[in-house]
């Protein structure tokens, strides 16, 4: 059934996770007649597409949303399980009496020439409907899917192939199990199945590719303090002489643990991990991976010195006290002898039970149905934050604006800037 009733709001909002409410918060707070789409519930990316022990990488001193304090309670350095940060997400939106619409997905957006509205048909069960707005806010992530890789097909059916977004327990797993991708998911569900099934179910091995890792705290901080503390964090797109860190994938860390803690190759391999190169080829026998395992290793090791020689910089420039450098990170000690590459070049299917794609996520935006808004990877193209047409912007996207607007950390002040604009163009 389809309702033609074109009802008109003044902003549709597209998204109801932690960026979505943000700036609905704003518009309600300021009496502007908005609407939040949600194609499946509040939060949805961190129920379905987190594995049931996730933590948050960030402290909870990073995760407040606008109106939020953190509470005296609450151990500032401490991490949020998905659950709680969950929960967190719902109750928000109670609290505010944000106006979200659950189950009600945006099949298309369009933009009439001979109009200055914007056209928004959804979707809620069998009920089909359309209205009208003046601007769009985009906050429905640029990690809201993901994908299984073309070559994947050529697995034999006999192994289990589940990508990262669908894993959830160790328990989905069996025998021999290979997880593709080293980047922040990669590394941490390595972590957790070796400790599930070392000496018990089989062997876990680790296609590696070139990732930086972060140590987890240094010199009595976590690193992301730090980072806030010297500006980093605030590093502003616009002003990046070098494009590629923005495509660069989140570093190697964990928030498992009341203060998380750093997961490198060699604190794996030390583990029982057995680490590959990248995963190259495959043919009708085997899986065959590139020797360069110990590139991705000494890369790692490199970026976190990099890290740790920026925070003593800072600290000595600002000349304030605090820790010297004694702290040891076992799992953050360089692996000069490369002793965590095991050598192993190929791996026939006899050898693999079990294949996770940790190959990471991608925004699906097909809804959008306005030429020149995406580019040839179908992927939003904006400046900071702001689409190349009036009145269509995005929010919650890695390096919107600035280096931290792509966590919950950036959230805030990224939300902020756009209720600004938004305003504005209503008066």
């Amino acid at each position: 059934m389809e309702r033609n009733v074109y009802r008109y709001y003044e902003v549709i909002v597209i998204g109801a996770g932690q960026a979505g409410l943000a700036i609905s918060y704003y518009l309600k707070k300021e009496g502007i007649d908005h609407l939040v789409f949600e194609r499946n519930n509040i939060a949805s990316s961190w129920t379905d597409q987190r594995w049931d022990s996730f933590s948050l990488n960030t402290p909870n001193w990073m995760n407040l949303l606008p109106g939020e304090l953190l509470d005296d309670s609450i151990d500032r350095e401490a991490f949020m399980s998905r659950n709680e940060y969950v929960e967190k997400l719902q109750n928000y939106a109670l609290q505010h009496r944000l106006p979200i619409l659950e189950q009600h997905r945006v099949d298309a957006i369009y933009k009439h020439e001979d109009s200055e509205h914007y056209e928004v048909c959804f979707e809620s069960g069998v009920e089909k409907g359309r209205l009208m707005t003046h601007q769009i806010v985009v906050a429905s992530g640029a990690m809201s899917d993901y994908g299984t890789p073309d070559f994947a097909f050529q697995i034999p059916d006999r192994i289990r192939q589940i990508n990262v977004g669908a894993y959830r327990n160790p328990d989905q797993v069996r025998g021999n199990v290979l997880i593709v991708g080293s980047g922040q998911s990669g590394v941490q569900l390595a972590e957790e199945l070796v400790q599930a099934n070392f000496r018990q179910k089989g062997s876990i091995y680790l296609a590696t590719s070139l990732v930086a890792r972060s140590p987890r705290r240094y010199r009595g901080k976590d690193m992301m303090e730090w980072l806030h503390l010297s500006g980093l964090m605030s590093q502003r797109t616009d002003q990046l002489t070098d494009l590629s860190v923005t495509k660069s994938t989140q570093p190697q860390v964990s928030g498992l643990g009341k203060y998380g803690h750093t997961i490198s190759l060699q604190s794996l391999n030390r583990l029982g991990v057995k680490n590959l190169g990248m995963l190259e080829a495959t043919d009708d026998k085997r899986i065959y991976f590139t020797d360069t395992v110990k590139q991705h290793i000494h890369f790692a090791d490199k970026h976190s010195e990099m890290m740790k020689h920026k925070v003593d910089q800072y600290i000595e420039v600002s000349q304030i006290e605090f820790p010297s450098k004694q702290d040891i990170d076992a799992a953050d000690l360089p692996d000069n002898e490369y002793k965590a590459d095991s050598g192993i070049l190929q791996l026939k299917f006899e050898e693999i039970d079990t294949i996770i794609w940790a190959i990471g996520y991608r925004g699906d935006f097909k809804y959008l149905k306005i030429p020149g808004l995406l580019n040839e990877r179908q992927q939003p193209i904006h400046l900071n934050g702001q689409a190349p047409i009036d009145r269509l912007y995005y929010l919650g996207f890695p390096w919107l604006r600035m280096r931290k607007s792509g966590i919950i950390f950036g959230i805030k002040e990224d939300a902020e800037q756009l209720f600004q604009k938004i305003k504005s163009w209503i008066n």
